[in-house]
């Protein structure tokens, strides 16, 4: 018999084999150019961690950290570009295929690939950039939604972020920070100082912190931009064109630069072409005369000090002026007070008095200033046996009290109306009572002089500053309740007016008139405050998941959602210096303060001389001199400053000081 026949055998195809084979190698060396590139970065990436977020320097990145990305990027996909053309041709050639059947191909690979695989393992580190920078985004899209798993790290992380945006805000206007310290280490010779001509004819004071790294959800949240205070794109702190809109409460603790933000915005108002009165209560002669030298730099008359015209305004404000000075009534003395009230209004039926003299001529002479015999006996009526009238009594008690402010006040001095100045500069120290008394008499003069405006419906801008005003409101009266008045006043006047303090619980005793002061609808901003809860409040609250966490904070339990403070009270405890918020009108912007142009003398006589120069003669008069050699601001075309890299050219090396 013969066997069955056998089925064939599947014969194998060599040159089947030897091209998978070949396809084979194809990829696997393709699959390791593209992934030894990517080690790097991955190993960078994994051993950072979320630690390296907790760094305020992870946070700040470079303007031109995304030309830094792209041409990593691109050096690698050249660097592949060249390596797959190479392996195509030498697949094509058919060395890749003879390479594969040699005997000693496996001995050959490392040799012939070693050479590549470390220039592309080292190319890996121009990738390490893009993958920092995604990493840094994937960080803050976890933080926003308050996914990182150790609920301590991610408290770290945000303060780093916060940190991290006021630095690069004051590197942006030329400020260094210390970053342990946040005071100001130093400030660059090209740093943008106040004012900066903005858009529409508008001066900027101030640069907004912007958080340095946004994720995509952030970049299309609404936020509310503060009105009148800020630029159309919400970057630069703008004093508002309309001075009835410039009215601000601006609390911050000694040291935070406090007395550079209010030089700013005075500059500002000067560049508007606004007549300013400036009162500092802390009575430093040296900020005053600084404040003098920028003024007259830029081509405006400013006085320090002079003499101060007491009597102005009506018959009734001169009168209340004067029993302003009077001891407060305790019972006893309310019939002399009264008595001297009356005198006073008798003696000035006809025209309100003009000077100290004036008012003892009328009071010892009334019979040719008084016509009506009944008010003529009010004043010569005898009130002692030595024949002494009321009106010499009146006198006496008076002159008392004028006595003191003889070297402070006179008939031809300054008033609101007329500071006989641009810029009226005011320095005056609480710790004396006769100044401590001068600085209340001018906020009485003040709220008289605004309801001077309202009656003649005058809307001329002005702006007037008063630096530590709680310390000039000395008697009965509430610092919070004058505050309040004086906002609810300035804006039906059209006035602009701008109150600082030290403190909330400097504002008033009396929590009311506190919060009546506080929510006024003056502009509040604030800066670094041992006390901040009674003013971060008005920033608002956010709704916000809060998380629990296990006992080693190194795991997420169940969460929450609840309000929160918009401005936490510890970031305003750790505000750096020169570092501020603004809130007004339901919106809230943080921001920094620009510094001040750095001036020196040439020689002070030519100095003195620009008081009475025009702004146009004071741009060529060079009796000043900028540190960067330009005394006219207004003549230099300005670049825009929120362009990376930019500075203002009649900018360079207007240094500021050191925030007071």
């Amino acid at each position: 018999m013969s066997n069955p026949q056998q089925p064939d055998q599947p014969q194998s195809d060599p040159g089947g084999d030897a091209l998978t084979a070949v396809v084979a190698l194809a990829f696997k060396v393709v699959l390791a150019l593209l992934l030894l590139p990517l080690l790097v970065p991955l190993i960078v990436v994994a051993v950072s961690g979320e630690i390296v977020a907790t760094k305020t320097r992870f946070w700040i990145v470079s303007p031109w950290r995304w030309v830094l990305n792209t041409v990593g990027v691109l050096l690698v996909i050249a660097l592949l570009t060249v390596e797959v053309v190479l392996l195509a041709g030498w697949f094509s050639s058919g060395q890749a295929e003879a390479f594969r059947n040699s005997p000693d191909w496996g001995d050959q690979i490392l040799p012939t690939f070693l050479p590549w695989a470390i220039a592309n393992l080292a190319s890996g580190v121009f990738l390490i950039p893009v993958a920092m920078s995604a990493h840094r985004r994937r960080i803050a899209r976890r933080v926003r939604t308050r996914r990182i798993s150790d609920v301590l790290r991610q408290t770290q992380i945000e303060q780093a972020r916060k940190r991290a945006a006021d630095a690069a805000a004051a590197k942006r206007v030329g400020v260094q920070l210390d970053a342990e310290t946040g005071a100001i280490a130093s400030t660059s010779d090209k740093a943008l100082t106040a004012p900066l001509p903005g858009p529409h004819g508008r001066q900027g004071f101030g640069f907004v912190s912007r958080a340095t790294v946004k994720n995509l959800a952030e970049r299309f949240y609404d936020v509310r931009r503060v009105r009148d205070w800020t630029d159309e794109e919400g970057k630069l702190m703008m004093l508002p064109a309309d001075a009835a809109s410039v009215r601000a409460l601006l609390i911050a603790e000694s040291g935070t630069g406090k007395t550079v933000l209010l030089s700013d915005m005075m500059l500002c108002a000067l560049m508007y072409g606004w007549p300013v009165v400036f009162i500092d209560a802390k009575g430093d002669p040296a900020d005053a005369e600084k404040l003098q030298t920028i003024a007259r730099s830029f081509g405006r008359t400013a006085e320090v000090g002079g003499p101060w015209n007491l009597f102005t305004g009506t018959a009734d404000q001169v009168t209340s002026k004067l029993m302003r000075l009077m001891p407060p009534p305790d019972g006893a003395n309310q019939y002399y007070l009264n008595e001297i009230r009356g005198v006073l209004q008798v003696v000035q039926a006809g025209s309100p008095l003009a000077s100290v003299d004036d008012l003892r001529e009328r009071l010892t002479r009334p019979e040719n200033f008084i016509d009506d015999r009944v008010d003529l006996g009010i004043v010569l009526h005898k009130i002692d046996r030595d024949g002494t009238t009321a009106g010499e009594r009146a006198l006496s008690s008076l002159l008392v009290e004028l006595r003191p402010l003889q070297q402070w006040i006179g008939p031809d001095g300054w008033s609101y109306d007329n500071p006989q100045a641009d810029i009226r500069i005011v320095p005056l120290s609480p710790i004396s009572d006769t100044q401590a008394r001068l600085g209340d008499l001018l906020l009485l003069d003040l709220r008289n002089y605004l309801a001077t405006r309202l009656e003649r419906r005058d809307k001329t801008p002005t702006l007037v500053v008063v630096d530590e005003f709680p310390q000039l409101v000395t008697g009965t009266t509430d610092p919070g309740d004058t505050a309040t008045s004086l906002f609810e006043t300035a804006r039906s006047a059209g006035m602009g007016l701008i109150l600082a303090a030290q403190s909330v619980a400097g504002l008033s005793r009396d929590e009311i008139s506190r919060r009546r002061a506080l929510s006024s609808g003056a502009a509040l901003i604030f800066g670094r405050s041992k006390d901040p809860e009674d003013v971060v409040q008005y920033a608002g609250t956010i709704m916000q998941m809060e998380a629990s966490g296990a006992a080693t904070g190194e795991e997420l339990k169940s969460g929450r959602a609840q309000h929160t403070f918009l401005v936490p009270p510890q970031d305003v405890r750790e505000a750096a210096d020169g570092a501020f918020w603004i809130i007004q009108a339901g919106g809230i912007a943080p921001f920094r303060a620009l510094p001040t142009r750095r001036i020196r003398e040439r020689h002070s006589a030519a100095s003195d001389a620009q008081t009475t120069q025009t702004p146009d003669e004071a741009n060529g008069n060079e009796s000043t001199e900028v540190a960067s050699g330009v005394t006219a601001p207004e003549a230099i075309e300005q670049p825009d400053p929120l362009s990376p890299g930019n500075t203002l050219p009649g900018q360079a090396g207007a240094q500021g000081a050191t925030p007071r």
